[in-house]
């Protein structure tokens, strides 16, 4: 089977959660024997970088003659032309970005919707992207042969919003890279404290996650205030990310908690490489969040035997199941009593962790894809 797949987002420095996804999912499908794997991406007068994958696809299909930008925004008011002109003929293309573009050399399309945040929660999204999705969330569902998704939770609102038929979406959730699995050294533990100017001589608790309000930070940050003043003198609050946007409320909250004394740090984006050390090397994961399509920090987390405190919301119940701890995420209270809970008694296995991990597979969301495309030939 011919799979081409979109991998625009992976042609940049930094990566947000799509492009994750897109890396991990290029990634299995390169690995797979039954797929032919072809990867298209712009990268108008070479000004993008290459997209970095240990996996790579048969054939990088780089596209120099028209910026994405300018693409993508016509194909958003639906007057591209099909992207795939010059390219050889597939069975199926993926768009892993929520957009479905025209296409025509491919007997089957599928479209990756992450999440329905511009629907549940419209006043964190940024408005240009907003309008975006507005417009072709619904067209994808449309045009799409089958909407690939990342969680049961997400599945069930495609559902009620679109009145998708569920045979009609397949789930695909994300199981961390295997790096986070490999217990990271002391002395790379230490280099990567250094390196992001974390005092050695305190432990952390630790959030990844851009500085957005969908991530409700503010409940973290008060939570962290709550703490006995014996925690607090024992562990920073340690968090990575990006700005994002609307992130005026959350860095004031921050800042008002530094000016007060309190010992938080935001260290910005960070290099993926370090990722793994900066999980293992936190006494909690905290994952405060009002809304997510999957969770993955939830499972990179585990993967490297870190405890997690994450907000009751359905899709981090799903993917932390019964080896997460849970808490309201309208409530700080909350928040500081389940983080207490964690730094007060023994701490998960690791085996016991990553068993809740191992639940998911690239090799089954691999299949359930082949398995699709071939029940629609």
């Amino acid at each position: 089977m011919k799979v081409r797949i979109e991998l625009s987002s992976l042609a940049s420095k930094y990566r947000s959660g799509v492009a994750q996804y897109t890396r991990l999912l290029t990634e299995a499908l390169a690995s797979s024997n039954d797929i032919e794997t072809h990867g298209h991406y712009f990268d108008f007068l070479n000004r993008q970088p290459k997209p970095e994958l240990s996996n790579k696809p048969s054939t990088l299909e780089p596209n120099k003659l028209v910026p994405l930008k300018v693409y993508a925004k016509a194909q958003s008011l639906n007057f591209a032309p099909a992207f795939d002109i010059l390219l050889p003929n597939v069975d199926l293309t993926i768009f892993p970005n929520f957009a479905t573009w025209p296409t025509t050399k491919s007997r089957f399309s599928a479209t990756v919707i992450h999440d329905l945040t511009y629907i549940y929660f419209p006043e964190v999204v940024e408005s240009k992207n907003l309008d975006h999705l507005r417009r072709v969330v619904p067209r994808s569902i449309k045009n799409a042969d089958f909407i690939i998704t990342v969680s049961e939770s997400v599945k069930e609102e495609l559902v009620k919003e679109f009145g998708l038929n569920p045979e009609n979406c397949i789930v695909t959730p994300i199981p961390p890279d295997n790096s986070f699995f490999s217990k990271v050294p002391p002395q790379d533990l230490l280099r990567v404290r250094e390196k992001y100017g974390i005092d050695p001589s305190k432990k952390y608790i630790y959030f990844i996650g851009n500085l957005e309000p969908r991530k409700n930070l503010k409940t973290l940050v008060e939570a962290y205030r709550l703490l006995s003043l014996e925690l607090k003198d024992q562990y920073s609050l340690i968090l990575a990310g990006g700005k994002g946007w609307k992130t005026e409320l959350t860095q004031e909250a921050i800042e008002a908690a530094v000016n007060d004394g309190l010992d938080i740090k935001h260290l910005g984006f960070i290099e993926q490489i370090d990722s793994p050390a900066l999980y293992q090397g936190a006494s909690v994961f905290v994952m405060p969040s009002l809304y997510e399509g999957f969770g993955m920090p939830v499972l990179e987390s585990m993967a490297g035997g870190t405890p997690v405190v994450a907000s009751d919301i359905p899709v981090l119940k799903e993917v932390g199941g019964t080896a997460a701890m849970y808490a309201d995420p309208s409530s700080p209270a909350a928040f500081a009593e389940e983080i207490t809970k964690v730094l007060s008694t023994p701490k998960p296995s690791r085996s016991d962790l990553q068993e809740n991990v191992r639940r998911y597979s690239w090799s089954s969301n691999i299949e359930q894809i082949i398995n699709k495309v071939r029940s629609l030939e």
